[in-house]
């Protein structure tokens, strides 16, 4: 299959408790509905790794969102640096469960709500930070699959929401790399 030329914006979504999140989209140019796709940073923000990722999944025929989820703490674009994992952890701790419901939700609605997307085929992919939060979407939106690239957290963290897990989900950690039990 050949890959579809794209289109590439940034979009502001309204959040339930008032706050504006500034997010990516990448799409495919031409034809539609497509399917839609929940995609959620690392710890770093949606940085030119995640809108890389954003953009090839375009080209496959996805219409991408990548909400920015420090969007409370760190101003819009906020990329933080790969070196200093320091610098980012406030950002990264004020991402509460509650406060990644809110943002999930609202990212959901927003590719429910485009003409482009065909609202009952919606997914979700994150990684570390991101893969605890596509875990998360999928107990809390109707998606039709979920994948978690090493999402930290979801144990112990999340595994009360186990039962609750709506779609099919695909969880990838490294077999050797323990840092992902972290909450």
């Amino acid at each position: 299959m050949s890959q579809a030329a794209i289109t590439k914006e940034k979009v502001e979504v309204l959040v339930a408790d008032g706050t504006r999140m500034a997010a990516y989209v990448a799409r495919p140019e031409q034809g539609g509905p497509h399917p839609g796709l929940l995609l959620f940073q690392e710890a770093f923000g949606v940085n030119r790794h995640i809108r890389s990722v954003s953009e090839r999944l375009a080209a496959e025929g996805y219409v991408v969102i990548a909400p920015e989820l420090f969007h409370r703490t760190a101003p819009p674009g906020f990329e933080g640096s790969y070196t200093d994992f320091a610098a980012v952890m406030p950002h990264l701790q004020a991402v509460t469960t509650e406060a990644a419901e809110m943002d999930i939700r609202s990212a959901y609605e927003w590719l429910r709500s485009t003409a482009r997307v065909e609202p009952n085929e919606i997914s979700s992919v994150g990684f570390c930070m991101g893969g605890r939060v596509s875990f998360l979407a999928n107990t809390v939106v109707p998606l039709r699959a979920a994948v978690s690239f090493y999402g930290g957290g979801i144990a112990p963290g999340l595994l009360d929401r186990a039962a609750q897990v709506q779609a099919p989900s695909l969880l990838i950690w490294g077999g050797l790399d323990k840092r992902w039990l972290r909450p």
